[in-house]
């Protein structure tokens, strides 16, 4: 890790007000998962239903990312990102107000997605235009290290409110943070913009936008077998977009003009692979986060906080494994750190497939869990590492943006994909309607407590007493994680054609780990 060395002053503001933003985010993408069961039985919906939204909500960043990182460049950086905060904050209101799904997925999924789409562009411009040297490599450091902590109290956050209050808290507490952000923006630099909005790639960013929402809709609607030609239908237009898209982006740097992002970057080989295998990492957390707390709530009756420390062991260990990353970087190739991570979450995933059975608890769980996270903790950081390393200087805000695009993306396919195979598997509303776990004073908020440690020690040593769980469900759980397996093993194997180089000594450990 980087260590400041220099006395704290007042340019550090900028850093924490990015830093906020970034925790914010981050944060926004795990704690609703596990309130799953509340937000179906308060706003009377289905699973179906809540995956839509939780998809939606990285569908929205994936599919607006790239017109965020060139807005920048138009309206100018601090003045896309306080926009970007201003939207996002009036969509925290709507979500935390919402008296039915369709106002939620409107809140939280559209309103701060949009806003997430023009911040996180934003941020990393902000800072390397802020510090510079050491300083630029602490921030940068510190930022990365935020995203992997977000990560790991997201679950724990939105647990502990749901059960205890109310998930509608969290949106709460994220306006406070936005307004925060917006208080101090004062003292962000001005970078002045340096395009016009006649040089935006219009038909570039609506092909983009609208191909890459498409392509993830078609999956979605799958879920309904009265939908799938729709769903076909969806999912042809979209990537026939995307294809446009690229041929537009070629067209366009081959006549000197400004592309919406320089797609020549993929005929680096490094950059497209570990863009590849980041993003089956992220398909793979995505749709963890979504299987894993609808398992634990609807058939081991778990509740909302119970649910956030039983995806901690995957938090922590992604933190753990990022913070190391600067050491493995500076003696191991890359290929050969992005093969070894694909394999401990392999490891993970197959240890879970083998372990569910109708009389699985959380605590039989954990191991798998565990591994999944030390897999990712050690992709996140390297295949970032290597996708900048490939990029020259001047290439390095499309490249960031061709990232965090894969990285909302996946989440959402993995949201979709495997959230349909559990729908489809047999999971519905039922069981989960119920499991609330809110408490409405605070006595009860202590019997809370002690029903959470109760639960925890009953599910640890089962029992001819439990009750098993539906063996269709515990199939279906296998087959999600048969899927995990197989695209992890597709990771593994892309991994190892990365070209060797040499590492970069001088990064001193400092690397992005952006989740």
């Amino acid at each position: 890790m980087c260590v400041l060395t220099d006395k704290m002053d007042k340019g550090w503001i900028t850093l924490i007000i990015v830093t906020l933003s970034i925790f914010t985010i981050v944060i926004d993408k795990t704690f609703m998962n596990v309130a799953i069961s509340s937000l179906i039985h308060d706003l009377h919906t289905t699973i179906g239903t809540v995956q839509i939204i939780i998809a939606t909500y990285s569908l929205t960043m994936a599919s607006l990312m790239l017109v965020g990182g060139r807005i920048q460049n138009i309206l100018g950086r601090k003045r896309t990102f306080l926009t970007g905060a201003s939207i996002y904050g009036v969509g925290t209101i709507v979500a935390a107000l919402s008296i039915n799904s369709t106002m939620l997925l409107l809140g939280w999924s559209i309103m701060e997605g949009v806003g997430a789409a023009l911040m996180m562009p934003a941020t990393t411009s902000i800072i390397s235009g802020t510090y510079e040297g050491e300083k630029r490599a602490f921030a940068l450091g510190i930022t990365s290290s935020m995203a992997s902590g977000a990560g790991t109290v997201g679950p724990i956050i939105g647990g502990f409110l749901t059960t205890f209050y109310s998930w509608r808290y969290a949106f709460g507490l994220e306006l406070i943070v936005i307004m925060v952000i917006i208080i101090f923006s004062g003292e962000i630099s001005v970078f002045p913009p340096d395009m016009d909005w006649s040089q935006l790639n219009i038909v570039g960013a609506v092909n983009s936008t609208v191909g890459i929402f498409l392509f993830v809709l078609g999956i979605l609607v799958l879920n309904n077998p009265n939908n799938w030609l729709l769903s076909f239908i969806l999912i042809s237009f979209g990537i026939l977009l995307l294809i446009i898209f690229y041929l537009n982006q070629r067209s366009r740097i081959n006549k000197n003009q400004t592309p919406l992002v320089d797609v020549t970057l993929f005929k680096y080989m490094g950059f497209t692979l570990a863009n590849i295998t980041r993003f089956i990492m992220n398909f793979t957390i995505g749709g963890v986060l979504f299987i894993i707390p609808v398992y634990v709530q609807s058939d081991l009756g778990a509740n909302p906080l119970t649910t956030g420390l039983t995806l901690i062991p995957m938090s922590v260990a992604i933190f753990v494994m990022s913070s190391m990353a600067g050491k493995l970087s500076k003696i191991i190739q890359p290929r050969y750190i992005l093969a070894i991570g694909a394999l401990a979450a392999i490891s993970g995933s197959v240890y879970l497939t083998l372990i569910f059975n109708p009389y699985t608890t959380i605590v039989d769980m954990v191991p798998g869990i565990f591994m999944l996270g030390v897999g990712m903790g050690i992709v996140f950081p390297h295949s970032a590492n290597e996708i900048f390393f490939a990029a020259k200087k001047e290439q390095q805000p499309d490249a960031s943006g061709i990232m965090n695009t894969g990285i909302n993306l996946g989440s959402s396919l993995g949201t979709a994909i495997l959230g349909l195979i559990l729908i489809l598997g047999g999971f519905s509303s039922v069981g989960l309607a119920a499991n609330t776990g809110q408490s409405t004073g605070v006595q009860d908020n202590i019997l809370g407590v002690h029903e959470l440690v109760g639960k925890f020690e009953h599910q640890s040593y089962p029992t001819e007493k439990n009750i098993p769980v539906d063996i269709q469900k515990v199939n279906t759980m296998k087959t999600a994680f048969n899927l995990i397996t197989i695209v992890l093993l597709v990771s593994l194997i892309i991994s190892l054609f990365i070209p060797r180089h040499k590492t970069k000594k001088e990064q001193g450990g400092c690397v992005s780990s952006n989740i």
